[in-house]
């Protein structure tokens, strides 16, 4: 019982936090639609581009990306094909579930340790962008690196509840 309050505090708190990303995710897709809202008007009709927005622009829309995905996983909104799954009775297709969840964790814990390889060495070889802003590097990478962790704690999250609903109709909890 104590293990489960713990899981559901620490869940609370992670979708807290995914609630968080995902709002400032959005809000970060409204600062890009502006910015590239105003730098149509400068470009096309004062006839005076900015230099940098296109590349803010794009780096906004990695991080927002990234960073939104875990929310976007969490409430149910990624795309995935159920046409055969949904057929299925339930038992089995909980079990596909906890294969597909299980499987995601592990291709995002694997990104998310390539992407901790990349990170590390863009610091270290202080790489930096070969555009004008002259941006680190390491700061878009991060984006991959919360991103994926994000997503493989929302898969942890996702397998546990599904192992926990397997569990709970069989009896056995």
């Amino acid at each position: 019982m104590e293990n489960e309050v713990r899981h559901s505090r620490l869940e609370l708190l992670f979708q807290r936090l995914n609630k968080g990303v995902g709002y400032a995710a959005g809000i970060g897709n409204l600062v890009m639609g502006i910015l590239l809202f105003v730098e149509v008007v400068l470009r096309y009709i004062f006839h005076s581009p900015t230099t940098w927005s296109q590349e803010v622009a794009i780096y906004i829309f990695t991080w927002t990306m990234f960073a939104g995905a875990a929310y976007t996983l969490s409430v149910g909104k990624h795309i995935h094909i159920d046409v055969l799954v949904s057929r299925l009775p339930e038992k089995p297709r909980r079990l596909i579930e906890v294969c597909t969840g299980l499987l995601g964790f592990l291709f995002c814990a694997y990104v998310t340790y390539q992407a901790w390889n990349f990170v590390v060495l863009a610091i270290q070889m202080k790489k930096l962008s070969a555009t004008t802003l002259r941006v680190p590097i390491w700061t878009i990478e991060a984006s991959v690196l919360v991103g994926f962790l994000l997503l493989c704690i929302q898969y942890m999250f996702i397998v546990l509840d599904r192992v926990h609903k397997m569990v709970k109709k069989e009896g056995l909890g």
